[in-house]
Formats: structure tokens, sequence, C-alpha cells
């Protein structure tokens, strides 16, 4: 499923689940951890939302992808 993306998130992994979560640029340069727009604690942030670790990763965040989306 081909969805449009905002260019606005990056991609946060949850380091417990692996979960792919996205993850608002403005905040990603702050400290860890960070919160995923779906409200998750995110412990990592590298990359594209619209990436290989974001929504291309192995298990992206149904809600983070709902809400990245609209």
């Amino acid at each position: 499923m081909l969805v449009a993306m905002s260019s606005d998130h990056a991609a946060g992994r949850d380091q417990n689940t692996g979960q792919a979560h996205a993850v608002l640029r403005s905040t990603a340069d702050l400290p860890a951890p960070w919160a995923a727009i779906c409200g998750a604690s995110v412990g990592v942030v590298q990359g594209r939302w619209d990436g290989p670790r974001g929504t291309r990763s192995a298990d992206p965040c149904p809600e983070c992808t709902r809400l990245a989306a609209g």
C-alpha cells in the first residue's frame, strides 16, 4: 500500500520492541527519549519516516502510519 507521507517526520524506533514510529522532525534534535506521534516512547531516531527505517521497515507502527498520512 502506498501512502503519501509528510517529510515532517523522522523514523524512530522503540528499542524494546523494534517497532518503527514517526517522530516530528522539529523534536528529533532534542535529547532522548522522544515521543512518537502516536504517544509511544522512542529511544532511537534515525532516518526518514518514509524510508527504510520507517514505513518500509519490518514493523512500522500502524497508528503512526495513519497519523502521518493525515
